[in-house]
C-alpha cells in the first residue's frame, strides 16, 4: 500500500489551565515562533514554518518527574542550537530552569515553565538547518 499524505502538524504538551500563557510565551520566545489560539476557540500554540506546538491545559496535570523514573520525562523536544552556552544563557532569561541532571559536552538538558524537558544539543542535525549543509 502506498502511504498517504501524511505530515507532523503539531506536538502537544500538556500543562495546568495557568500555564498555557507562560508556555506560549516561552516557545515562541525560545524558538521564534508565532503566538496562536490565547484569545479563541482554537487550542494554543506557537507555529513556526514546518510545525507548530501546541498546549492542551488538563485538569489535575502533573509535571515530568525526571531523572526520576515515577513519572519519567514522558516527552522531551531536542533543539538544534549553533552556539550551546548562548543558547542556554538565552532559554534561563526567558524562564527556563536547568535540569537537575546533566549528560555530555555536547547537550544541556533544561525544564519548561510546565517541567516538561528539553534538550539544546550541538549534535544532529536529524532535518535540515540553514546553517548546515
Amino acid at each position: 500500500m502506498e502511504r498517504p499524505d501524511i505530515f507532523l502538524d503539531s506536538i502537544c504538551l500538556d500543562c495546568e489551565w495557568e500555564q498555557v500563557p507562560d508556555m506560549v510565551r516561552f516557545y515562541a520566545a525560545l524558538l521564534g515562533f508565532e503566538a496562536e489560539g490565547l484569545d479563541g476557540d482554537v487550542m494554543p500554540a506557537v507555529v513556526g514554518k514546518n510545525v507548530s506546538l501546541s498546549f492542551q491545559p488538563v485538569n489535575g496535570y502533573l509535571a515530568p518527574t525526571w531523572p526520576n523514573e515515577i513519572r519519567g520525562q514522558q516527552s522531551h523536544l531536542d533543539l538544534i542550537v549553533k552556539d550551546l552556552p548562548k543558547a542556554v544563557a538565552y532559554a534561563r532569561s526567558i524562564g527556563a530552569r536547568d535540569a537537575p541532571a546533566q549528560y555530555g559536552d555536547t547537550w544541556f538538558v533544561m525544564l519548561d515553565p510546565a517541567g516538561h524537558p528539553f534538550c539544546l544539543t550541538l549534535n544532529g542535525p536529524l532535518v535540515a538547518h540553514p546553517w548546515r549543509e
